[in-house]
């Protein structure tokens, strides 16, 4: 099960006009205890928090996991495009994690397990909900993120639009450490990893998914400062 926890601006988002009445997906907080109450013993709940902010006219969503602060960005999507949204985070949400997990383990299951295996991710992630509520430690930490963006968008290279792009913007900021009060600093990346890895098939322990990490991003660093010489 998806549960993407929305804040006001991403309530209007996915808000529309019906014969003069507003109309939404978003369901208000109070449906969101008793679903996850009955769901908690038997499905899995991946909880994100989702805001939206306009760079110019362009609209962009931000998606941060709760519990390993893991965030995506999405540009250019039109209001209350429901569908479009859901089938790019899903893509790039697998995707980004499938090739970061093969980069940092080097082997996989069987192309046929592994294929069941991502089908069966892909169907862990519905059905989907929409709650009007969230966090403020989360919030604090996407609008970090969106800070970022909004560099790039007005200072930087510009605003990361196309897929690829999209992935690169969501390495950088997902590798930056993360502090939540009452527990140990911590990369999102890594986190988002040590849950990844088991559902991809790959027998690993946390120890040797950071020290994987690290690893590929010691290389990655090289391979920018050669890129700059």
């Amino acid at each position: 099960m998806l549960i993407f926890d929305c804040t006001q601006d991403a309530c209007d988002f996915f808000s529309k006009k019906i014969k003069g009445k507003n109309t939404s997906i978003v369901q208000p907080a109070a449906a969101a205890q008793a679903l996850e109450n009955e769901s908690a013993a038997d499905e899995r709940v991946d909880r994100w928090q989702l805001h939206a902010i306009t760079f110019g006219r362009t609209n962009v969503l931000a998606a941060m996991k709760v519990d390993t602060r893991y965030a995506m960005l999405f540009v250019g999507l039109k209001r209350n495009d429901v569908q479009g949204f859901l089938e790019q985070f899903t893509r790039r949400y697998i995707g980004s994690l499938l090739e970061l997990a093969v980069n940092v383990r080097q082997q996989m299951p069987d192309r046929a397990d592994l294929q069941r295996r991502i089908d069966a991710w892909d169907e862990s992630l519905k059905p989907v909900h929409f709650f009007k509520r969230g966090d403020r430690s989360v919030q604090t930490h996407l609008n970090e993120v969106l800070g970022f963006a909004a560099y790039d968008a007005y200072e930087g290279r510009g605003l990361a639009v196309e897929y690829d792009d999209l992935v690169e913007f969501d390495a950088s900021v997902n590798s930056m450490i993360r502090t939540v009060r009452g527990t140990d600093s911590f990369i999102p990346v890594q986190r988002e990893l040590q849950q990844a890895c088991p559902r991809l098939g790959m027998d690993m322990t946390e120890a040797q998914i950071d020290e994987g990490y690290s690893r590929l991003r010691s290389m990655r660093r090289g391979v920018e400062i050669e890129d700059e010489d």
